[in-house]
C-alpha cells in the first residue's frame, strides 16, 4: 500500500487493502475420518474404559483414525429398541449419526445369557447385529460369566453358537476370552462377572490386539479389492488371544 504524495493513505486504498487481507485467509475445513473403529460393549467394556482409558488408548495406538467406544452397563446384543440396552439399536444410532465404521469389536452377550436361554435365540441376536454392522471386519469376544451354574452352562451354549454363526460371515471372527479368563482367574471380579483393575487393563491391551488386526485385515482387504475384484477373504472363526498380558 502506498502513501499519497500529501503523505495520507486514500480509502479506497484501505478498503482494497482489507479485501486482499480478506482473500487470503485460510478457510476451515472439515474431514471425514477414512477409518473409524467402533467397539460395542456392556459393563466390562465400560469398565476398561473408565478405569484402563480403553478409547484413548486405542486412539493413541493409530490404527485408526477415529475410535469409538459405546459401552453401557447392562447393555444386550439385540431385541430391544433402547440405544442404551441395545448394542444393535446403538450401532443403528451411530450409523443414522453418519458414523461409518470401517471395522468393529463386539463384547456383548454377558447380559443375554442370564436371560436368554435357547440357541435360537442367541442365533437371532448375534445375526441380527452382524447384519446391521454389515460388510465390514468383526472380531467378537466371547462370554466368561461363572456366577452360577446355570450362567456358566448358558455361556459355553452362547460361546458355541457365536463361533458357528460367525463362521457364515468371512469378515468375521470369535476372540476367545474364555481361555485368558480361566489361564488367570485374577482377572475377574469377586462376583465372577466384572473385572478387577488387572482385568480391565488386560482387556484393554485385547483391545489394543484386536486393533492392530483388524487394520491389518482393513489393509488387506483394500489391496485384494484394489488388485482383484473376485478374490474373496478366507473366514476365520478364531483371533488367537494372549495367554499372558503384564499389568
Amino acid at each position: 500500500m502506498v502513501a499519497s504524495s500529501t503523505g495520507v493513505v486514500s480509502a479506497r486504498t484501505v478498503a482494497q487493502a482489507r479485501v486482499t487481507a480478506q482473500s487470503v485467509v485460510p478457510q476451515k475445513t472439515t474431514t471425514t475420518p477414512t477409518s473409524t473403529l467402533v467397539v460395542l460393549g456392556d459393563s466390562l467394556t465400560w469398565g476398561t474404559n473408565f478405569f484402563a482409558k480403553s478409547q484413548s488408548r486405542l486412539t493413541a495406538a493409530q490404527h485408526f483414525e477415529r475410535v469409538l467406544v459405546d459401552s453401557r452397563w447392562g447393555r444386550r446384543i439385540s431385541g430391544l429398541t433402547s440405544t442404551r440396552y441395545s448394542g444393535n439399536a446403538a450401532l443403528k444410532q451411530l450409523l443414522a449419526d453418519g458414523i461409518r465404521p470401517t471395522a468393529v469389536i463386539v463384547a456383548l452377550g454377558t447380559n443375554d445369557v442370564a436371560i436368554l436361554t435357547k440357541r435360537r435365540e442367541y442365533t437371532t441376536v448375534i445375526q441380527e447385529l452382524m447384519n446391521t454392522i454389515g460388510n465390514v471386519p468383526v472380531v467378537w469376544v466371547n462370554v466368561h460369566r461363572i456366577d452360577s451354574a446355570t450362567t456358566t452352562r448358558q455361556s459355553q451354549r452362547f460361546n458355541a453358537t457365536l463361533a458357528s454363526v460367525l463362521s457364515n460371515y468371512p469378515l468375521a471372527s470369535v476372540y476367545d476370552w474364555v481361555t485368558i479368563a480361566k489361564n488367570d482367574p485374577k482377572v475377574m471380579d469377586p462376583d465372577k462377572i466384572h473385572l478387577t483393575p488387572l482385568g480391565h487393563e488386560v482387556r484393554t491391551k485385547v483391545y489394543l490386539e484386536l486393533a492392530a488386526a483388524l487394520a491389518q485385515r482393513v489393509s488387506d482387504i483394500t489391496t485384494t479389492t484394489t488388485v482383484a475384484p473376485t478374490t474373496t477373504v478366507a473366514p476365520t472363526t478364531t483371533v488367537a488371544p494372549t495367554t499372558t498380558v503384564a499389568p
